[in-house]
């Protein structure tokens, strides 16, 4: 992805805040051939990863209207020392996220 911090983030599930903190929600197919014939109706279970300060802070600036670099500049502005170096860790979050398919990148129009 070039220019990684272009990208607008937009998040692919439900989310839960307790104390300030996030905790994202999400579910995770059958994966093996096995468990689709054995376990056809069986549901998804719904896992929960608990996010940090950091971490909930940025999922809860992704809005549909702030791009990384934007989401970038309010943490490192909001955490100052604590997240440095910012560009690194923001980036570091959103990749997991994306990688994971809890969030979708999309080039922000003009």
């Amino acid at each position: 992805m070039d220019n990684f911090q272009n990208y607008l983030p937009v998040r692919n599930c439900e989310y839960e805040i307790n104390n300030e903190l996030v905790t994202v929600l999400f579910q995770k197919e059958q994966k093996g051939f096995i468990e689709k014939k054995l376990f056809p109706k069986l549901k998804p279970k719904t896992n929960k990863i608990d996010l940090d300060e950091i971490g909930s802070f940025i999922w809860l600036r992704i809005d549909g209207e702030n791009n990384i670099s934007e989401i970038t500049k309010i943490a490192e502005e909001h955490f100052q020392d604590k997240i440095s170096p910012a560009k690194e860790r923001v980036e570091l979050f959103f990749q997991q996220m994306f990688r994971n398919k809890l969030i979708s990148l999309y080039e922000k129009k003009k």
